[in-house]
């Protein structure tokens, strides 16, 4: 729970009214906010905006008034303005205008006027200047905006290919990627909390990477999708093992088995095995680009070229 500090008021704020009883430290700041203390001391740094208020003891503390500037320019930033020009525009804003400037600035979702492009720019920037908060806020918005299949293929799955030629090329380092991704895997659980209780009465669903893929976001971005078509799901990660899939698969009789392969599987590879042996009432459905391709040997299973057609197949399987 946030931790203001109380003191006595002695001095006025630039309002002209005196400060009051309650002054907060950056972390109950940070906290309040929802955003990271080392954000808050960057803004302060770089760009001016900070805490005002000076106790006897010289440890600077943040206003009412220093609060909602700071918020405004956490708005500015999450609909896809640079920092500074954020901090420019919060900072021009009188004091008794802030409240308005706030709501004007919350009318509008993160990004809601920006294309693709320059959400996918945004995001880059963002992650490359270590500002995760505005890369969530980016991808976050997206994902309200164009719902989980429109953001996915329009800024989420563009921006990691991008950033991955970029580290390629040597002109970004791997935090880079570290960032966005753990960032974008975040938003995704977000937004399939954010649609509520799923009913797991239903049909079964499992999704799972295959042994030694490291790949998640799949996955999560599945999730996400089937949560916003209002369904539930039971998702069991990567690398996950062929055979406690099979066991799992044989006690559970799963509707639908979705498995994810980035890496190059041969066809005497376990997990291979595993899925082509599916047959009714479980459905196996392949996804990734690491799965043989001979048709006639893949028995019952299917194999699903993006996450809108994935949903689609999902939802026509058990609607």
């Amino acid at each position: 729970m946030s931790n203001p500090e109380s003191v006595e008021a002695s001095e006025a704020d630039e309002t002209g009214r005196p400060v009051g009883a309650i002054v907060w430290n950056v972390g109950s700041v940070a906290e309040r906010l929802g955003i990271s203390p080392s954000t808050l001391r960057t803004w302060e740094r770089r760009y001016g905006v900070g805490p005002t208020h000076r106790t006897t003891g010289g440890h600077r503390r943040y206003t009412e008034t220093d609060i909602q500037r700071v918020t405004l320019v956490q708005a500015l930033i999450s609909r896809g303005a640079p920092p500074m020009e954020a901090a420019r525009v919060a900072q021009a804003v009188a004091a008794d205008g802030l409240e308005a400037a706030l709501l004007e600035a919350s009318i509008d979702d993160h990004g809601a006027d920006l294309d693709h492009g320059q959400i996918i720019d945004g995001i880059i920037r963002a992650a490359r200047d270590y500002e995760p908060d505005r890369v969530g806020a980016l991808v976050g918005g997206a994902l309200r905006r164009d719902g989980v299949n429109g953001a996915w293929s329009g800024v989420i799955a563009p921006a990691l290919i991008r950033i991955g030629e970029e580290w390629s090329n040597g002109r970004l380092g791997i935090e880079v990627e570290h960032i966005a991704s753990e960032v974008i895997v975040g938003e995704l659980r977000a937004y399939t909390r954010a649609a509520g209780r799923l009913d797991s009465s239903g049909p079964t669903i499992v999704l799972a990477s295959a042994e030694s893929d490291l790949h998640s976001m799949p996955l999560i971005a599945l999730e996400a999708g089937l949560a916003e078509a209002g369904l539930a799901c039971h998702v069991l990660g990567a690398q996950f093992p062929a055979k406690a899939l099979a066991s799992m698969t044989a006690n559970l009789r799963p509707t639908i088995v979705f498995v994810w392969a980035s890496l190059p599987r041969e066809e005497d590879d376990d997990m291979w095995k595993v899925v082509t042996a599916m047959v009714p009432p479980t459905t196996a459905i392949l996804g990734g680009p690491g799965w043989p391709q001979r048709p006639d040997a893949r028995g019952h299973a299917t194999i699903s070229v993006s996450l809108e057609s994935t949903v689609a197949r999902i939802t026509s399987l058990v609607g």
